[in-house]
C-alpha cells in the first residue's frame, strides 16, 4: 500500500481530496430538513434542491471543455473553494428565500468543476493496466461517503444545532483543496475542438448517448431518496442515517469484491440485472413502516445501485478516447446532476399533490423505460445485427 501510494502519489492525493469533497457534499443531503425547519413544504425541498441541477447541467457545457483544454488541477482548486464559500454561508440563511437559491446554483458550479476535474485527473495518473481497479477504488471514496457525511451530520444537527452542521460541512471542502493543491498537472491529449462541437457531438454520439441516459434514470431514482425520504421516514420516526450507511456499505463491498467481475463479463450483462433490481426496490420504499423494513429495502435497493452506476461509468470510459475524455467525464456527470435535482422539483410536485406512493411508483415507471431501452440498444440490435455489441 505504502509503495502503491508513493508511486501513484497524484492518484492518492486526488482520490483522498474526492473523498473530503464528497464528504461535504453529502452532508448537504440533509438540507432538506433545514428547509423543513424554515417552514418549507415538499414542493420548496423540491425547488431548493433541484436549483443546484440547473448550474450543475450549465458547467457540464463548459467544463469537460475547460479540462480538455487547460488541464485538471486548477478547476479542482477552483471548485473546493467555492464549494466552501456556498457551504459556510448558509450560516447566514435565515428563511426560504432568493439566498438559499443563490447557495445552492454556486454548489451546482463547484461541484461540476471539482468532481469532473478529479474523476478525469485520476484516469490520467495511472496506467491502462490497472485503471479499472483505481477507478474502483475513486468510487469507493465517493460512495462511503454517504455513510459519513449524512450519519455525523445528523447527529450534530440533532445535538447542536445547523449552525454546527454547516461549520462541519464546510471544513471538508477545505482539506480537499489543501490535498489537491499538493497534486501535479496530469499528461493528457490536447483537445481542438470548438466548445459546442466537442460537447454536442460527445452527447449525441452513438457510443455514449443511450449510457448518459441510463446514468440520468439511476440518478433520479436516487434522486428520489436524497430528497424525500428523510420525510418519509420521519414521519414513522426512523432515522435517514441507517439507509445512508447501509447504502455506502453494500455499494463499497460490491466494488471491493465485485469490481473485477466487469473485467471478464460483458458489461451489459451486468448492468441491465443490476437496473432490473432497482426498479423492483422503489415500489418497496413506501412500505418501509420499521427498522427491518427500513434495512430490506436499503440492501435492495443499494445493490442495485451499487452494480448498475460503476458499470455504466466505466463503459463510458471505455468509449472515450484521448483528447475528449474530459468531456465525455463532464457529460457523464452532467446526467447524473440533472437526474438528481431534475427529481427533486418534479417528484416534490408529485408527493404534494398525490402523495409517497404516487412518486415512487412514477420513479419506478421511469427506471422500467430505461431497462427497456437499454435492452433494444444493447441487445436486440446486437442479436438482429443492426448494431454490433459494443463490448
Amino acid at each position: 500500500m505504502i509503495k502503491f501510494i508513493r508511486e501513484y502519489k497524484d492518484f492518492s492525493l486526488i482520490t483522498l481530496g474526492n473523498f473530503f469533497f464528497q464528504c461535504g457534499f453529502t452532508s448537504f443531503f440533509l438540507l432538506p430538513l433545514f428547509i423543513q425547519n424554515l417552514g418549507g413544504d415538499a414542493a420548496s425541498i423540491g425547488y431548493v434542491m433541484g436549483i443546484f441541477g440547473v448550474s450543475s447541467v450549465g458547467m457540464a457545457l463548459f467544463s469537460g471543455f475547460l479540462i480538455d483544454r487547460y488541464g485538471q488541477k486548477i478547476f479542482m482548486l477552483l471548485g473546493s473553494f467555492l464549494m466552501f464559500l456556498s457551504s459556510i454561508l448558509h450560516l447566514f440563511i435565515s428563511d426560504i428565500g432568493v439566498a438559499i437559491y443563490l447557495l445552492r446554483l454556486l454548489q451546482g458550479v463547484a461541484f461540476g468543476l471539482f468532481f469532473t476535474s478529479a474523476a478525469t485527473a485520476v484516469s490520467y495518473t495511472v496506467p491502462r493496466s490497472i485503471r479499472h481497479s483505481c477507478l474502483t477504488t475513486f468510487g469507493i471514496t465517493t460512495i462511503a461517503c454517504f455513510a459519513i457525511g449524512p450519519s455525523i451530520g445528523e447527529f450534530l444537527i440533532e445535538r447542536f444545532g445547523y449552525h454546527t452542521f454547516f461549520l462541519y460541512a464546510s471544513s471538508y471542502q477545505l482539506i480537499a483543496f489543501v490535498l489537491c493543491f499538493f497534486s501535479t498537472e496530469a499528461n493528457r491529449g490536447l483537445s481542438r475542438d470548438s466548445l459546442f462541437q466537442g460537447f454536442f457531438s460527445i452527447l449525441f454520439s452513438d457510443r455514449f448517448s443511450v449510457l448518459f441516459l441510463m446514468n440520468f434514470m439511476i440518478a433520479v431514482g436516487l434522486g428520489s431518496l436524497i430528497h424525500f425520504f428523510h420525510v418519509h421516514l420521519q414521519e414513522k420516526n426512523l432515522n435517514i442515517g441507517v439507509f445512508f450507511v447501509i447504502f455506502a456499505l453494500t455499494a463499497v463491498l460490491i466494488r471491493i469484491f465485485g469490481g473485477r467481475v466487469s473485467d471478464v463479463v460483458e458489461r451489459r450483462k451486468i448492468a441491465l440485472p443490476a437496473l432490473f433490481i432497482l426498479v423492483v426496490s422503489m415500489p418497496i420504499a413506501f412500505f418501509v413502516n420499521d427498522f427491518s423494513h427500513l434495512l430490506i429495502f436499503s440492501l435492495v435497493f443499494s445493490l442495485g445501485y451499487g452494480v448498475a452506476y460503476p458499470t455504466i461509468n466505466t463503459m463510458v470510459i471505455d468509449r472515450a478516447h484521448t483528447g475528449e475524455r474530459g468531456t465525455a467525464v463532464g457529460i457523464f456527470n452532467m446526467s447524473y446532476g440533472t437526474g438528481i435535482n431534475s427529481s427533486a422539483i418534479i417528484l416534490g410536485l408529485i408527493v404534494r399533490d398525490y402523495g409517497f406512493f404516487s412518486m415512487y411508483l412514477s420513479t419506478a415507471m421511469f427506471l422500467v423505460a430505461g431497462c427497456v431501452i437499454f435492452t433494444y440498444k444493447y441487445y436486440i440490435t446486437a442479436i438482429t445485427g443492426e448494431e454490433p455489441a459494443l463490448e
